[in-house]
């Protein structure tokens, strides 16, 4: 039996969090020894644990503050905890952390393989000059550097000089088990009635483009559309100030968190993807997995591998939301191939093996 540490940040609603916790749910147990490997106790940021499969070890690092000023702590924390629990495997997913780890994972000795998933396009991402640098010069130190799609490969590659021998392809898993019986539960008054209605999640930051939506959003029918946000961040108040700008406070509701997305997007009439980069959005595969069809602004990413005529239209979200969501509402059959799915979770199996 293999013992595998995933390390993150913290365990809770972001696409990387979310596709550990996917994983730690569903790899095979008979295989592997599953930890899990946290910067602190903080019962907010890790709101999945309480889902979280009773046969993963959860342990802290204890961190206070940022990496940065905690980089001996948060490195020789992980090599006292790999050589403690004879650790086989080391998989992090997180991009500042796998930057800030990569100049040290010699420290972790040739017995452990050490695996990064990247979870965004990093030259347009990343905008710290010392983690840029640690990208181009470290970042091939690691054994295996997971990636989502061909985009996010050639980011790598072509533009941070990581050999193409260190870079492997795997979508991101998704459990449909578990969304179809959150998407499942109750659902009363999430949404006005009467309206065709729109949702969007994310972080409320510029890569999510929500200005861009919002500004699209104006120009559509206004007794006929509902827009629903769902994130936080530092944006908000500047959303805000378009909601006033264009005069649409009656139809848009923000909502800053929830447990259960899900539901949201089961009921949702059409959920949109307004970024303007993604690296393989995890949002768009859950909401095609709850029946809702998908529309996506036309950004660099994995978002062209994800969406089909049968799931969604790709579009310029400024210029052709209403076409879009014209051909969108026609879409009544959409699904996730779940023959896909297995074959995602064998990849990361064999890799972590």
């Amino acid at each position: 039996m293999k013992n595998i540490v995933f390390i993150m940040p913290y365990l809770g609603w972001t696409g990387a969090e979310r596709v550990v916790f996917n994983l730690l749910n569903n790899l095979n147990k008979e295989d592997f020894r599953v930890h899990l490997l946290l910067y602190k106790k903080d019962d907010k940021r890790n709101s999945l644990l309480s889902d979280l499969s009773k046969d993963v070890i959860v342990s802290y690092l204890n961190l206070d503050g940022r990496i940065r000023d905690s980089i001996f702590k948060f490195v020789f924390g992980i090599k006292g905890y790999c050589k403690k629990n004879s650790i086989d495997t080391l998989f992090i997913s997180d991009g500042v952390s796998n930057a800030a780890l990569s100049p040290f994972v010699f420290l972790l000795g040739n017995k452990v393989k050490k695996i990064a998933r990247e979870s965004n396009l990093p030259t347009l991402f990343e905008k710290n000059n010392l983690i840029k640098f640690l990208y181009k010069s470290c970042y091939k130190n690691y054994d295996a550097i997971v990636v989502q799609s061909n985009e996010m490969y050639s980011d790598l590659s072509e533009k941070m000089g990581i050999p193409k021998s260190k870079l492997i392809k795997i979508n991101n898993p998704v459990d449909i088990e578990r969304i179809v019986k959150m998407s499942s539960m109750p659902a009363s008054d999430i949404y006005p009635e009467g309206k065709i209605n729109l949702l969007s999640i994310g972080r409320l930051t510029y890569q999510k483009g929500f200005d861009l939506l919002l500004t699209a959003f104006s120009k559509l029918d206004k007794n006929k559309y509902h827009l629903t946000l769902i994130g936080s961040g530092e944006q908000k108040d500047e959303l805000v100030e378009i909601i006033k700008r264009f005069e649409i406070k009656d139809r848009v509701s923000f909502v800053d968190s929830t447990d259960n997305p899900y539901v949201y997007m089961k009921h949702a009439d059409v959920f949109i993807s307004s970024s303007r980069w993604e690296g393989y959005p995890n949002v768009v595969i859950e909401a095609i997995a709850c029946g809702t069809p998908v529309i996506a602004n036309d950004y660099p990413g994995g978002i062209k591998e994800i969406i089909n005529m049968s799931n969604g239209v790709i579009c310029d979200i400024e210029l052709e939301l209403q076409s879009s969501l014209d051909k969108a509402m026609e879409l009544t059959k959409v699904s996730l191939d779940e023959r896909e799915i297995v074959k995602i979770y064998q990849d990361y199996e064999a890799l972590l093996k």
